[in-house]
């Protein structure tokens, strides 16, 4: 036995809905950084389905938007950034994947204008690793000194407003005995 939806409900606009989120999915998992897109343009356009699928209720989560963000790129020139960022436990969030990218490609753009040779492409891979782990020390010491920060906060507060409390309380006892 079916349950009959109520007249109010229109199937038609709920199965155009439903089209259209499966479209922006293929449409997002084909995304591919191209010869002559520029990073930002790639970064933009994922951004953007990724919007419009949250538009229509259906979010995607961070990991997901960094593995297509490292799934659309060519391997042939951004393997040592793909390799890196994969291997984090865990993923770093969108917009870090994005800085990190933004610094891998200037890397990449210094490396073509210099013609480097071998020894320093190899260089320029070391350094890339070395910002990789700055930033993550950087980004670790700004969640602790947050997470430190909360934690007084709260802990002043709590002090300060307990102390209000007893202050209060004392002085409604003091004058209900007179």
């Amino acid at each position: 036995m079916s349950i009959p939806f109520p007249p109010s409900i229109d199937l038609s606009s709920k199965d155009e809905t439903i089209i259209t989120v499966q479209q922006l999915k293929m449409q997002f998992l084909g995304t591919r950084k191209g010869d002559l897109d520029t990073i930002e343009s790639y970064i933009k356009n994922l951004k953007s389905i990724a919007d419009s699928l949250s538009a229509n209720d259906n979010p995607l989560s961070d990991s997901d938007l960094v593995l297509q963000l490292l799934a659309g790129l060519p391997s042939s020139q951004y393997s040592p950034y793909q390799n890196r960022i994969s291997s984090q436990f865990p993923l770093p969030d969108f917009s870090g994947a994005c800085s990190l990218l933004y610094m891998y490609e200037s890397l990449l753009q210094e490396q073509n204008e210099n013609h480097t040779s071998e020894d320093e492409n190899y260089s320029n891979k070391e350094m890339f690793d070395k910002i990789v782990g700055v930033f993550y020390t950087v980004s670790s010491v700004v969640a602790t000194a947050t997470d430190v920060w909360s934690m007084f906060g709260r802990t002043s507060t709590m002090a300060s407003t307990t102390g209000n409390r007893k202050n209060t309380k004392r002085r409604n006892r003091g004058r209900g005995r007179r």
